[in-house]
């Protein structure tokens, strides 16, 4: 994918392809929020990109309590919003730009994060929250990004 020689074709063209993969994302979200245990304290989404920064990464939910481990199980079939896998031919499903780590035209992983951001506002917003109204902070893996986290809205503040 070294031919989006920008950071900016490159966040355009990522944060299409994530759009796709809205709906089902959203379907992942409603799932998600019948299964979180009452114990719950908050949610945590985490960008994981790869630290090759070849392109690929994975966005996960992770719950914050008591016993990270049983929270998190509950909701284990529900964890993954999206990520992305080589299939068995070595091509990426989904298929996302993908670049050599050798030569990286701008930081990768910082583009990924900025951008999955952007993509979580807006699931968020049609979302709506969680029915407990529970906090969220989405982060980027390792301090990629050009913030460490942000904060999604509640049903309360809209």
């Amino acid at each position: 994918m070294d031919g989006l020689i920008n950071a900016g074709s490159y966040q355009r063209e990522l944060l299409a392809i994530l759009r796709a993969h809205s709906e089902q994302a959203l379907k992942t979200l409603r799932a998600l929020d019948e299964a979180i245990p009452e114990k719950t304290r908050a949610i945590h989404i985490g960008i994981h990109p790869n630290q090759e920064q070849d392109g690929t990464f994975s966005i996960m939910i992770h719950l914050d309590g008591p016993d990270l481990y049983v929270l998190n199980k509950a909701i284990d079939a529900h964890r993954s919003l999206f990520e992305v896998r080589y299939e068995e031919d070595g091509c990426a499903e989904p298929e996302v730009p993908l670049f050599s780590p050798f030569h990286l035209p701008f930081e990768v992983n910082d583009v990924i994060v900025d951008t999955c951001f952007l993509w979580l506002e807006e699931l968020w917003k049609c979302f709506g929250g969680t029915k407990s109204n529970l906090p969220v902070e989405v982060f980027g893996e390792d301090g990629y990004g050009s913030e460490p986290f942000r904060q999604l809205s509640t049903r309360d503040e809209g």
